[in-house]
């Protein structure tokens, strides 16, 4: 399943991803769940001043939905691409795509598991880009961690997210951002979720 989702720079998209609290790349995979500093503001509502009735919002008290574990991919950090026959020559690079930061926080949703899945990183333009825009495919894959009973594993359920970035010639590195509301979790048993940069090239750490 391929997705086009445009998330980069300021504004609603930076708010939703900063809301993830994006962990850095550890030894967990990086993943980490939402913080709860808003529970205060949830739990009642109603004016204590007068002594009216106070509502308490049971969601609040509901214990968080188990969220996989993400790791990255060998070998998924970082992607290049070059000049088509050029792999070779540093003068025909045209940009190198770098993936640095992701979280997950996972809800139940009718009958199903949802995972909220923030990544981001940066795009440094090499001395070939001329300027212009980049799909970046972000892969997301649950993998499984049982065996189907004969020793095999369960065929592994992927899904590639392309962030588009616009670049310019002789730019900076531009950061980028991606944020995806709506994976569905596999239920049918011990799942972890791999990311990967995959622009269809060679990857290499």
């Amino acid at each position: 399943m391929d997705k086009t989702v445009g998330m980069r720079g300021a504004g609603s998209v930076a708010a939703v991803f900063m809301a993830l609290v994006l962990a850095g790349c550890g030894s967990d995979g990086g993943g980490s769940v939402f913080g709860g500093g808003d529970v205060g503001k949830t739990i009642v509502s109603g004016n204590a001043a007068s002594r009216s009735a106070v509502d308490v919002n049971p969601d609040v008290f509901r214990q968080d939905v188990p969220c996989p574990a993400i790791e990255v991919e060998d070998n998924g950090y970082i992607v290049t691409k070059s000049l088509r026959g050029k792999d070779d020559d540093p003068r025909a690079l045209e940009y190198q795509a770098s993936l640095e930061k992701w979280a997950r926080k996972c809800r139940r949703e009718g009958g199903e598991v949802k995972m909220t899945l923030g990544v981001s990183g940066r795009v440094t333009p090499g001395p070939a880009w001329k300027g212009g825009e980049i799909f970046l495919p972000i892969r997301a894959t649950f993998v499984s961690l049982d065996d189907a009973g004969d020793g095999k594993r369960r065929k592994p359920a992927a899904t590639t997210l392309t962030v588009p970035v616009t670049l310019g010639a002789g730019a900076p590195a531009e950061q980028w951002a991606l944020v995806e509301q709506n994976l569905v979790v596999p239920q049918s048993g011990s799942v972890k979720l791999e990311i990967a940069l995959d622009d269809g090239r060679k990857r290499r750490q």
